[in-house]
């Protein structure tokens, strides 16, 4: 009897130590999961926050709401309050459910003229183009592009155009190529314009979710502009064919004479 007392209280203490060291391993592992790991209190949107709405706006309203993330997951400009620096400032896109404030998702405001944003000072114009004109559909609103213009030259008076209403074949006629914007930003292609923007139809998609353009199906880009940029730009679509390139920040484009019949080949 005694031996099997012994026995069961020998098993009790074993079963013991053996919880006791499972409880103490999994409490150290949670000290090694977090050790060295910084809390950071982040502001993400608390529902749908539109595009335009001012940093005034966030910072008072209860559009935004506070949650502590791990530091190294925290993104180095994600806000943990508005500040009043940000009041004047607007929400460049839209903010979805749960999705993090960043100091970069603020930019100046634009004006909204028949429900398209207008950078300040400029002016919307709209030209009509293809898609190789259009660099294949890869044009997008928010690009920055270059306009170039190829024309039929007026007769002794160099790389300009002769005012046809557009490019005249035939073996007597010598046709130029120039830019005529060096850099202009895309407001709206077609009906794609800012969030919230109606801009015009775009084609119906296809089942396999592309648009049915087809490649001489025009679509209209619009574009932002000064005044002598507009009259230049509008003037060109009667005189001559655009083409447009896309640009990145550190494309640099410089207007010249261009290039004509006579000098396309060295």
């Amino acid at each position: 009897m005694k031996r099997r007392l012994l026995a069961v209280l020998a098993a009790f203490l074993l079963a013991a130590v053996g919880c006791l060291a499972v409880v103490a391993y999994v409490r150290g592992a949670d000290a090694r999961a977090v050790a060295g790991k910084q809390a950071v209190t982040v502001l993400v949107a608390a529902k749908r926050i539109p595009a335009g709405t001012t940093g005034a706006k966030l910072r008072a309203g209860d559009l935004t709401e506070r949650v502590v993330v791990p530091a190294q997951t925290a993104p180095a400009d994600a806000l943990d309050a508005v500040p009043p620096a940000l009041d004047a400032l607007v929400l460049t896109a839209d903010l979805q459910p749960r999705q993090l404030v960043l100091r970069g998702a603020f930019g100046e405001s634009t004006k909204s003229t028949g429900g398209l944003p207008l950078p300040a000072g400029k002016l919307a114009v709209s030209v009509e183009l293809s898609a190789a004109e259009r660099v294949a559909g890869f044009v997008r609103p928010g690009a920055s592009i270059a306009v170039f213009s190829t024309f039929t030259t007026r007769a002794g008076r160099g790389r300009v155009p002769s005012g046809e209403t557009s490019v005249v074949s035939g073996a007597a006629n010598v046709h130029a190529t120039r830019v005529l914007l060096p850099r202009v930003e895309v407001l709206a292609v077609g009906g794609q314009g800012a969030p919230g923007a109606v801009a015009g139809a775009n084609p119906a998609p296809t089942p396999g979710g592309k648009a049915d353009k087809g490649a001489d199906t025009p679509l209209l880009v619009t574009v932002g502009v000064t005044q002598p940029e507009a009259e230049r730009l509008i003037h060109a679509t009667v005189t001559s064919t655009l083409y447009l390139a896309l640009l990145d920040s550190a494309t640099t484009v410089a207007p010249g004479t261009g290039v004509d019949t006579n000098t396309l080949y060295p």
